[in-house]
């Protein structure tokens, strides 16, 4: 958290490093919902008053026309974990972008641009002629998603976070999401999507 702390100096009086964690202090964990379940473990003033609180200053002004495009990549494929948070992209992108007709420029933001070079470019400039790829860098990633008027996201609580900083940030805030997030015991659907968001079915 040391970085995130530096760059956001509000998040360190909510935070504890490890050797401020004492052996007989309480912890209490969810295995199931993670306490991420929207409406349910926060409501949505409570999650905006934290983030105006928190993530204000830091932010830039948003671009107005700008499309952004979050694409989860990482462990979620060729390791343990695409079994649970594998799903389409290619396909879900295209239906995703299907909600944005009139955007002049996109920006791609994910931690494996070059996949997206290669799987996406066809179908997004298809759509948009002007494609840009944002560097891999967690901070800087998280700032453009927040900076975000027009939000395709993916199945990843770091986008989750990104269109929440972006909804409390920006009026009329259009964010489309899959609805899948992973194959759970409770079900597929993302129990923390804000339900004013666009939900697109499929693609698992």
């Amino acid at each position: 958290m040391a970085e995130w702390a530096q760059e956001f100096p509000a998040l360190r009086p909510l935070t504890v490093t490890r050797n401020e964690l004492r052996f007989s202090d309480r912890r209490e964990w969810d295995p199931v919902w993670l306490y991420q379940r929207f409406g349910v473990d926060f409501s949505r003033d409570q999650l905006q008053s934290f983030i105006i609180d928190v993530f204000t200053d830091r932010l830039h002004a948003p671009r107005e026309e700008r499309l952004i495009i979050n694409v989860r990549r990482g462990d979620f494929y060729a390791t343990e974990f695409e079994a649970k948070h594998g799903f389409d992209v290619v396909s879900y992108v295209s239906a995703a972008l299907e909600h944005f007709s009139d955007s002049p420029d996109v920006l791609v933001v994910s931690d494996d641009p070059d996949w997206c070079r290669t799987e996406l470019i066809q179908r997004i400039s298809s759509r948009i002629g002007d494609v840009e790829y944002a560097a891999p860098d967690p901070k800087r990633n998280l700032m453009a998603l927040a900076s975000a008027r027009r939000l395709i996201g993916a199945n990843s609580t770091f986008s989750y976070w990104g269109a929440y900083m972006a909804d409390a940030l920006h009026a009329e805030t259009q964010v489309v999401m899959p609805r899948f997030h992973a194959r759970m015991a409770h079900g597929s659907d993302a129990h923390q999507l804000d339900p004013r968001w666009t939900a697109i079915d499929g693609f698992h």
